[in-house]
């Protein structure tokens, strides 16, 4: 006979008006498979009435650490814990007496202070009745309770729930916003607070977890007014996060001073300019430090990290974040009229934003910084002549792939694969998780992932098992990454045989510093018939900014197989470091479209090329034009190339894709070789011209490069996705150490 649960349990479930008799039958079955012969105990009866969504999740937790008296708190039934500080807590809830869902919010406070903080609750909830603006959430009831099995009391604030996902959400998932997009939501969140003003009151807390975007396309300020209640002076709290002080006016700090409509706007400035440029203003990491910056610093032209912003747009957030208040409009309705009054159309705008979040992680639309990158390295190609067609087919389809647009949004059946094409199709493959607080995406071990776009304001870290690493599949998407600084290690990518976008990348990075460890970038059932139309495993390029900071990729114990080239670099990165990195099959190793840009270090060491394309494919955006200064430094490579592919008859090491070298080309490049293995038949570097396909070697008595050893080799095994068999068995090459050179197989990522 099944045992029925408590009677603590059961005066609990009716007092608060949990679940009924009927519920509780419908939930036998699931506990007597649960319990067999075992007791009935009473955590089983709520598992069972959480799994029949009859209690949430929280409200399971309360009830089995025996705190379902917490779950009633005034006129209210809480349903989830939102978050909560120190002093405060934060829950969804819903009112008993209208059975609508709510926003509660539970705050302690010094016994002294209950009342009269009550008493200015109570006047913000007066004006919240005569005050319907979309745009603002202000408190709509307001007690004191007392706090069960603690003893002490709490103040209640009550205001209505806004559906939809918060900006800090939307920012981490997406990256930085159109500029269309920020100039509507600072619209509506302008109108609002001018309507505050037009009460005597203030937000006093904007940030971009206190707004939020609701389906319709209405930005919400949640929280309006209750900085003027619990903390009317400013006061430096490290128990707050760093971001709290995003939009902290500088006269709050040195005055302490309370919020105020200029301090609004001035927060408001900061908050569009995180908008448009994907990070604060002060990216400080350490809250005191941002609070100093805020006080002593100038807030820098938007235009410096977003250099398509529009003029006007970047010289009001400079007027409203002007260190001196009495720089900055005079009233916040004055800013209004200047800003603009929100739209239909604009709401229309926002909505079709918001709504793109709830079908699948967003793409990045294209902007017109960032798409000028495609269309430059597309425009490479178009003035190459119609020969690449015969030339260089896969790296042209490349480039042109990332010019399509890349607006539309692809639903989960779109990324489905047939299950018999391969065993390791038997699982369906899940979205990405979105990243957590500090950038981090924790893969799950053996787990399988459909490539996304998704964007950081720092770093971004996107780590697997190091036993059992994660695959993300590319169907008819690359995981495109956004952020100053990617990381990714025990990563399988994936190119499954049915891709409807084979030209594309497997991985597109846009950063300043990119690293990758422990890593594989492989091309299911691959063929030399898909050689022609295979887009770089790896494609990057870095952010665009003013400021001089340094570009690095760093490729350590990484392999590439299949017939993709393997790195495409957009521009040259100040460092370029490869070590222990194999590539197997058709397509270049690294392909440069612009190799003149920059002064460039490339260091290769352990690298293991078989049956590959040449080792350096350039593509010069301006023929004869001077080389800036190369240090190229390799050690212990071994270089197999493949000698039977049709563009050339004899493999070369470096490929010239233009009609002229550069003036200088003898004396740029600093050579700095050690025990690089190549086969007798290959040339040092050739030029291709590709208007008429004409390949022309090039006299390398005129190169001082020395360390080249010209070899036969006899790799471990055939040529195959496995690193153990394209490490080295033996050779004929004198050599200055015992070092076997190329790759160490025992050190990089198998095929599972």
């Amino acid at each position: 006979m099944l045992e029925p649960p408590s009677s603590s349990l059961l005066k609990t479930l009716s007092a608060l008006n949990l679940c009924s008799p009927r519920d509780l039958r419908r939930c036998r079955a699931y506990v007597r498979r649960l319990t067999r012969d075992l007791p009935a105990f009473d955590s089983i009866w709520i598992d069972a009435l959480v799994q029949s969504r009859r209690l949430t999740a929280f409200q399971g937790q309360s009830l089995e650490n025996s705190q379902g008296e917490r779950l009633q708190v005034g006129p209210c039934l809480l349903l989830e814990r939102l978050g909560g500080t120190a002093t405060a807590e934060t829950f969804l809830a819903r009112r008993r007496d209208a059975e609508d869902v709510c926003v509660l919010k539970l705050t302690s406070a010094a016994p002294e202070q209950l009342r009269p903080q009550n008493e200015l609750l109570a006047k913000l909830v007066s004006a919240a009745a005569d005050l319907p603006h979309p745009a603002i959430v202000l408190p709509q009831a307001t007690q004191i309770v007392e706090w069960p099995s603690v003893g002490d009391w709490r103040l209640v604030t009550i205001s209505r729930h806004v559906r939809g996902p918060h900006l800090a959400e939307l920012l981490v998932r997406r990256g930085r916003f159109p500029t269309s997009v920020v100039v509507e939501i600072g619209r509506q969140l302008l109108d609002g607070l001018a309507a505050l003003e037009k009460r005597g009151l203030v937000h006093g807390d904007l940030s971009l977890t206190n707004v939020r975007i609701t389906p319709q396309g209405q930005s919400v300020l949640v929280d309006a007014g209750l900085v003027s209640v619990f903390r009317p002076e400013f006061s430096f709290h490290t128990i707050r996060s760093a971001d709290r002080y995003d939009g902290l006016a500088p006269e709050r700090i040195s005055a302490g001073l309370p919020p105020s409509s200029s301090s609004d706007l001035y927060a408001l400035g900061c908050l569009l300019w995180q908008l448009l440029a994907g990070r604060p203003p002060f990216a400080a990491g350490d809250p005191l430090a941002k609070v100093a910056a805020h006080q002593t610093q100038t807030i820098v032209d938007v235009r410096e990290w977003v250099p398509d912003a529009p003029d006007w747009l970047a010289d009001t957030l400079l007027c409203w974040t002007a260190t001196n208040p009495t720089a900055r409009p005079r009233s916040l309705r004055e800013a209004a009229n200047d800003f603009g009054r929100p739209t239909r159309g604009g709401r229309r705008l926002l909505a079709g934003f918001r709504g793109a979040f709830d079908r699948s992680t967003p793409r990045k639309p294209p902007t017109e910084s960032n798409s000028r990158w495609p269309l430059t390295v597309a425009a490479i190609f178009v003035m190459s002549g119609a020969a690449l067609s015969l030339l260089d087919q896969g790296a042209r389809n490349f480039v042109l792939s990332l010019t399509r647009p890349r607006l539309e949004i692809s639903t989960r059946e779109t990324h489905r694969q047939p299950a018999e094409e391969s065993p390791n199709l038997a699982r369906e493959p899940q979205p990405l998780p979105a990243p957590d607080a500090s950038g981090r995406i924790a893969l799950a071990p053996n787990g399988r992932y459909l490539a996304e776009d998704i964007a950081g304001s720092g770093s971004l870290q996107i780590v697997g098992n190091e036993s059992h690493p994660a695959e993300i599949v590319i169907a008819d998407r690359a995981l495109s990454l956004w952020a100053e600084r990617i990381q990714l290690s025990h990563v399988r990518f994936t190119r499954q045989p049915s891709a409807t976008n084979p030209s594309s990348s497997m991985l597109i990075a846009d950063c300043q510093q990119l690293e990758v460890h422990q890593s594989r970038f492989d091309q299911i059932g691959d063929d030399s018939t898909q050689t022609r139309r295979r887009g770089a495993a790896l494609a990057w390029r870095p952010q665009e900014s003013r400021s001089r900071r340094e570009t690095h990729v760093v490729l350590r114990n990484v392999v590439f197989t299949g017939t993709a080239p393997g790195v495409y670099l957009n521009s040259l990165p100040n460092r370029f470091t490869a070590e222990n990195v194999l590539k197997v099959g058709h397509g270049e190793f690294v392909q440069v479209s612009d190799p003149g840009a920059t002064d460039w270090i490339c260091e290769l060491r352990r690298v293991t090329l078989r049956g590959t394309g040449p080792l350096l494919r350039c593509w010069p955006t301006r023929e004869n034009a001077s080389l800036s200064r190369v240090k190229l430094s390799a050690t212990n490579c071994v270089c197999d190339l493949n000698r039977s592919m049709s563009e050339v008859t004899r493999p070369a090491l470096i490929a010239w894709m233009t009609g002229r070298l550069p003036s200088n080309w003898t004396s740029a490049v600093d050579w700095q070789l050690e025990g690089i293995l190549v086969p007798p038949d290959i040339d040092v570097i050739t030029r291709i011209d590709p208007s008429t396909s004409r390949r022309t070697p090039i006299d390398e008595s005129q190169l001082n490069i020395d360390g080249l050893v010209a070899a036969r080799f006899e790799f471990a095994g055939p040529e195959t996705p496995q690193p153990e068999d394209s490490a080295l068995r033996s050779s004929d090459a004198p050599r200055a150490s015992a070092a076997v050179p190329g790759i160490e197989a025992d050190l990089l990522p198998r095929v599972p």
